[in-house]
């Protein structure tokens, strides 16, 4: 098992971030999860030798109609709506996430280009931000689903992604990418359980203007997806009946 690259490793000097919805997500689930799935594969084969990454992350809703029968240990759900500071805060949004990070601006935005063409009009982009200056925790301690009495899901994680209006720092004792961009400041914080990452948005120092929680299957999972093995193994809907 060996995670996604994004979860562990520092961001490059440019780093791009998209976020879409599915309007007929039930019926388009595992064409959506393919091309997520192989959306690693075709970054490499664009960047050729450049440094680079490309995470890919399943929103709850995803998840789930990817697994029905087989939610992911700890729960996993869209947040509910809160307030933060007296302001409302909607609930997490986001079916798919993708995550670019390399030295070229341009590479991932070619990269971008080529998921968006595939995904074509059944997906709807409702989340693009583009950094360059980021700090980064040193804390790696409970980032990785371990020792899972699930095998498919070890070395998975989830993310916690929001985005703030000014630049000034969000306090976070989680293991967090943190950038700073044209005025806004964005956040990725990574965990093993969705229930700590619920807790620290609900507790953060003013209200994001968006945020979505996400799901990042270890690239073993991520493969099986590839090549709809999910639908074999013990995530699979009638697994229950093959034991």
């Amino acid at each position: 098992m060996q995670a996604q690259e994004g979860v562990l490793s520092p961001p490059k000097k440019h780093s791009l971030i998209q976020v879409y919805n599915f309007e007929d997500l039930p019926l388009i689930t595992m064409n959506v999860a393919r091309i997520g799935a192989q959306t690693p594969g075709m970054a490499s084969e664009i960047a050729g030798n450049e440094k680079h990454f490309a995470m890919v992350g399943f929103g709850p809703m995803t998840w789930v109609w990817l697994t029905p029968d087989k939610p992911v240990p700890g729960g996993f759900r869209a947040f509910d709506e809160t307030e933060i500071e007296g302001k409302d805060v909607p609930e997490t949004r986001g079916d798919i996430m993708l995550y670019f990070s390399s030295d070229h601006a341009d590479l991932n935005r070619e990269i971008a280009n080529q998921a968006g063409d595939l995904f074509g009009n059944d997906g709807e982009l409702i989340e693009e931000v583009c950094m360059e200056k980021f700090n980064r925790t040193s804390d790696t301690e409970n980032i990785l689903i371990d020792r899972s009495t699930n095998l498919d899901t070890e070395k998975s994680s989830f993310v916690l992604a929001q985005r703030f209006k000014g630049e000034e720092d969000i306090p976070s004792k989680h293991y967090q990418n943190s950038f700073s961009c044209d005025s806004y400041r964005y956040t990725m914080t990574f965990s093993n359980n969705p229930a700590e990452l619920q807790v620290h948005g609900d507790s953060v120092s003013r209200p994001p203007v968006f945020r979505g929680v996400f799901f990042i299957p270890s690239l073993n999972l991520l493969t099986s997806l590839r090549m709809g093995g999910i639908r074999m193994g013990s995530l699979a809907i009638n697994a229950k009946w093959k034991q």
